[in-house]
């Protein structure tokens, strides 16, 4: 009874029972400081006497627990919850506990910044696993990535190997890290590695590690692979099309038994690793070639899912050109916008180099630039490709656009009313006709 009594007296909620017949049996301190009485002074006194307005005598009537009642007593604000304690039915007492107000706004405090420690932890998680997206990074306003999105989404609470195929620049990793974020897997690590930038008895040290001594150079002690680095989480082959295909054997067999061998050892290590898979060839095109093999194919791609290309989802360009140009302008910590003109080009291109491609134009373009607006002169000059379905403005045509562009601005300062079109004119140099002129009837 004494280590409950210590147990009781250590929190700092107010604590009160009393028995059948509404006597004080027991108080905590935080409820003695609250009432100003020790236990010793009250014990068996009827609670009434002591407090004439409590109402856990009420409860214990009715038999039905009070919860978060807000009262003030004493000056002090308080929540009370008050319970009947039953016995084979009966209620032999009750039990009231008092939350004090500024406890609870500690507590709310406490939860806030626990609340920000959680968000900034799951942030600072993210770049150690080597993540950064979800899939709220995807930016998109066709159908078509949505249901690329929606299906995305599906594949990420299975734990089968899935395969990206798409063009370069689609986003492959992007979507990659968005499935492994969205997956039971999110707390251990996302390993990404291309497979075409190593040799095969490289990229086979890489992936399976190697014990000291393998080879010539080896670290000594030798190094755990990137299988046993992701254990639990999930390694990304982006470009598996292009690996050796002898090392692709040992790949197929890593994946049956979900077990490795490090080079030059033989102790087995169980592994327990998510594989996604991507590419931008016609994998089974290289099936019959001879270049990937086809029983890896069917591990690997037990979900394939296609990203399309930027000019087959042209719903997405627009909100992906005001997205880029948001980041730009925070780079740049300026505003940065595109003219109408630049828009439509940029809205009509193809995009062969897809998302990405759109991402170095909008840079270059920011290089180019002389104001603060992006204009077709500042577009590289490749986008005007042969056949391109985008007239190229002519000169007269610019000088207009830039003029009415001024003019309008000016209009912003003194209004668009008919006395501000005579001040705007006036502080331009121009009669008020040729303001007219120059931004079209339309305008007035």
């Amino acid at each position: 009874m004494e280590t409950m009594e210590n147990i009781l007296n250590a929190v700092k909620e107010g604590i009160l029972i009393v028995d059948k017949e509404e006597k004080i049996t027991f108080f905590n301190d935080a409820y003695a400081k609250f009432i100003e009485h020790t236990l010793k002074e009250v014990k068996g006194k009827p609670l009434k006497e002591i407090r004439p307005g409590a109402m856990l005598p009420e409860v214990m009537k009715s038999g039905k627990m009070q919860e978060q009642m807000y009262r003030v007593e004493n000056g002090k604000e308080y929540f009370a919850n008050m319970y009947p304690i039953r016995e084979n039915g009966e209620v032999v007492g009750g039990i009231s506990t008092v939350t004090f107000l500024e406890n609870a706004r500690f507590l709310a405090e406490m939860i806030g910044e626990l609340n920000e420690k959680e968000a900034y932890l799951d942030a600072r998680m993210k770049e150690v696993n080597g993540t950064r997206y979800d899939f709220d990074d995807i930016v998109y306003g066709s159908e078509v990535t949505m249901h690329c999105i929606e299906m995305a989404k599906k594949i990420a609470h299975s734990d089968i190997s899935v395969l990206l195929q798409g063009e370069s620049g689609c986003g492959k990793e992007l979507y990659a890290q968005a499935i492994h974020n969205e997956s039971e897997r999110r707390s251990y690590p996302f390993i990404a590695i291309n497979c075409a930038v190593l040799s095969g008895n490289m990229l086979e040290s890489e992936l399976f590690g190697y014990e000291n001594g393998a080879f010539t150079g080896a670290q000594k002690g030798g190094k755990a692979g990137l299988f046993e680095i992701a254990n639990k989480g999930t390694l990304f082959l982006d470009e598996i099309s292009e690996m050796d295909y002898s090392l692709q054997a040992k790949l197929l067999r890593a994946l049956q038994e979900r077990k490795i061998r490090r080079v030059g050892g033989t102790k087995e290590i169980d592994i327990d690793v998510r594989i996604i898979g991507a590419c931008n060839v016609d994998l089974e095109k290289y099936i019959e070639e001879k270049k990937f093999r086809q029983d890896l194919y069917y591990r690997i791609a037990a979900i394939p899912l296609h990203l399309v290309p930027l000019r087959e989802r042209r719903g997405d360009i627009a909100p992906l050109l005001e997205h880029h140009l948001k980041k730009i302008s925070i780079q740049n910590k300026r505003k940065i916008g595109i003219t109408e003109a630049a828009r439509n080009i940029l809205m009509e291109y193809n995009w062969p180099g897809n998302v990405r491609e759109l991402e170095n134009i909008l840079e270059y373009a920011t290089l180019m630039m002389s104001g603060n607006q992006i204009d077709v002169e500042d577009l590289p000059p490749t986008i005007m490709s042969e056949g391109s379905s985008v007239k190229m403005p002519t000169l007269a045509e610019r000088v207009h656009q830039y003029e009415r562009q001024q003019i309008m601005s000016v209009l912003e300062q003194f209004g668009n009313t008919l006395e501000g079109k005579k001040k705007a004119a006036k502080a331009l140099g121009i009669s008020l006709a040729t303001l007219y002129n120059k931004i079209g009837k339309g305008d007035t």
